[in-house]
């Protein structure tokens, strides 16, 4: 095997070169803020290093205000949960600072020496230690993956599974880009599981179970649902009744092993559970507040289709592992039952989280880790494509593709001026910025409006209503400058609505293809950073005094500050509206203090 495996082994080598040139193209360890390395939830399964070797202070965090006000790493601080005695919980798992833990000390050794930088725990050393580290943690993963492929799978076929991953799937962001998100991490303890599953099966040694159990254990403590991988192990190499009886006789032949497995898994798990134990009082606490799960109604259709985060919206490519499944089915039956299981189980898990987008990421980044165990379905479709020539030419044409749009979006997802947004993609929107270098600030509305009317030919345009505020009296008024005329309406702190357009569908008498084209004049000065509290341009149907269908679009995050715009948009009318249901149509300032003027709030229907 050694001697043909050369396809595979250049391809490693090549994409591994991949890996690192990429994480070239954009330094995190040199990013400020929200943009560094060590940000967001990154920020917060590293906070107990420092805090532990640095600061001296687990618990109550004292050195956690001034470090925030300085490195800014996230938009408030919500990575830990204040205790009644004043004391703090960490709200991520600690799996991933045992993972950081060797990294660090390369960082605080190289911070120590140095007269530049300061030794404490978030300078550009810490930073750039964790993100090479992690992109070696990457590399292992590989490399350990490819020598499970080879035990099943040709060597030009291994090669093509590896390229796949790497140039095709979120698998490049999550470790070029993002490499200290878990999923990396994870995708390379899924590889060793697999690794030390098949050689366990092959010949059973102690060593083996117990590093099985601090696998299955090191995964859980980074992410707790990571427990399901235990599955993989447990049901490996049954494909039927039979081998279900020889495998509960292997396991009850070495039941000292599998006490050593459960052994690795405990001790591993113990870690969280002292810490646990240490801070809240309790050997098990749930950090993660007022978040759960919709166990009864998962989000799989979202989870899987929608265009906010759709795992084969953004990652198409692992159409192939999906029907891979069927040749893994009638070739390998006893790798597919545990994958297979394992995969079920898991898409129900991660799409029943109550965010199931799970914040700002590129495509369906908790699944990431699973490419590990995909592999064997997406390898076992590989074979069979490579099979036949038609299906040869229609396969290399698909990934091809698949590969362009993941490397497109992967850069959209962290260009300059490209519009991408890391939470809330729309479908309108996905299109809009599709495949383009630069991306108009205006079109950035789409993350809000569903629909564009586009040309208005042979179409009739009539003005329902104008406010211009000029002769208004109210307190909100300003004089200060106007799009028109002298005065405009002022949103701040204390002003949050303009006046209202309000009318009845039986007074607007509207065809069945008519449209509403609302638009308003705006400026702002200060920008307004959190979109929870935009000023907001919205349409809403109301029915029995209650909203039933709206549009509201953040009027900051599509215009430009200092001059006055125009913002506008389309909606079309709902086709189940009733005539006592009633058009309302205002700008408010969700919240924010902000300063924003309106002027010439317009409505206008459109219909043929």
């Amino acid at each position: 095997m050694k001697r043909r495996a050369i396809i595979s082994l250049s391809a490693l080598v090549l994409l591994g070169y991949v890996l690192v040139r990429v994480a070239h193209l954009y330094p995190k360890w040199e990013k400020p803020g929200t943009e560094a390395v060590l940000s967001w939830d990154v920020y917060g399964y590293y906070l107990y290093l420092p805090a532990t070797f640095i600061y001296h202070d687990l618990d109550g965090l004292g050195f956690k205000d001034s470090l925030f006000v300085q490195y800014r790493p996230a938009g408030d601080f919500h990575h830990a949960t204040p205790q009644p005695d004043g004391g703090f919980v960490m709200k991520y798992p600690i799996g991933m600072a045992v993972a950081y833990l060797p990294w660090f000390g390369v960082g605080h050794l190289a911070a120590t020496l140095s007269d530049t930088y300061a030794a404490d725990g978030f300078s550009q050393p810490y930073q750039q230690a964790v993100a090479w580290g992690m992109i070696l943690y990457a590399l292992l993963g590989l490399l350990i993956l490819r020598r499970v492929l080879l035990r099943f799978f040709q060597d030009r076929e291994v090669a093509i599974v590896l390229g796949i991953l790497v140039l095709a799937t979120n698998y490049l962001n999550y470790t070029a880009f993002d490499g200290a998100m878990p999923h990396n991490m994870l995708f390379t303890l899924y590889a060793a599981l697999l690794w030390l599953t098949a050689a366990w099966h092959e010949r059973p040694r102690a060593h083996l179970a117990l590093l099985i159990g601090l696998c299955v254990g090191w995964a859980t403590i980074i992410r707790p649902t990571e427990l399901m991988s235990l599955l993989i192990p447990l049901l490996w190499g049954i494909r039927d009744g039979k081998s279900l009886k020889a495998k509960l006789k292997l396991l009850w032949t070495h039941w000292q092993q599998v006490l050593l497995l459960g052994f690795g898994l405990i001790l591993m798990g113990s870690l969280q559970m002292i810490y646990w134990k240490w801070s809240s009082g309790s050997f098990l606490y749930y950090s993660y507040g007022e978040f759960g799960f919709d166990w009864l109604r998962p989000h799989l259709i979202n989870g899987l289709f929608s265009y906010r985060k759709g795992w084969l919206v953004y990652t198409p490519v692992m159409i192939l592992a999906l029907i891979g499944f069927w040749p893994l089915f009638r070739q390998e039956r006893g790798q597919f039952w545990p994958v297979a299981i394992f995969t079920a189980l898991n898409l129900y898990v991660v799409f029943a989280w109550e965010v199931w987008w799970y914040g700002g990421s590129f495509g369906a980044r908790p699944l990431v880790q699973s490419y590990a165990f995909l592999a064997l379905p997406l390898g076992a479709a590989v074979a069979a494509m490579l099979s036949r020539r038609w299906l040869t030419v229609l396969g290399v044409a698909f990934m091809l593709l698949c590969a362009d749009l993941n490397l497109m979006m992967t850069w959209q997802a962290h260009g300059t001026d490209t519009g991408w947004h890391s939470e809330a993609m729309t479908r309108a929107y996905f299109w809009k910025i599709f495949g383009k270098s630069q991306v108009k600030r205006s079109d950035r509305k789409f993350l809000d409006v569903k629909h564009e009317l586009g040309s208005t030919e042979g179409m009739r345009i009539r003005t329902l209503y104008v406010l211009d505020f000029e002769g208004d009296t109210s307190a909100a008024i300003t004089r200060r400058t106007a799009a028109s005329g002298t005065q405009a309406w002022k949103l701040d702190g204390s002003s949050q609505f303009t006046p209202a357009y309000e009318i009845s569908l039986a007074e607007l008498g509207a065809s069945p293809e008519a449209w509403i084209r609302v638009s308003a004049r705006t400026y702002y000065e200060q920008m307004e950073w959190n979109e929870w509290k935009m000023a907001q341009l919205s349409t809403v149907f109301l029915r029995e005094g209650k909203a039933w269908r709206q549009t509201t679009a953040r009027i900051q995050r599509a215009t430009e500050p200092w001059r006055w715009e125009t913002f506008t948009y389309e909606m079309r009318i709902p086709r189940n509206t009733r005539p006592t249901d009633v058009l309302k149509v205002y700008v408010w300032n969700a919240g924010s203090d902000r300063e924003v003027l309106i002027d010439d709030l317009k409505v206008e229907l459109i219909e043929p």
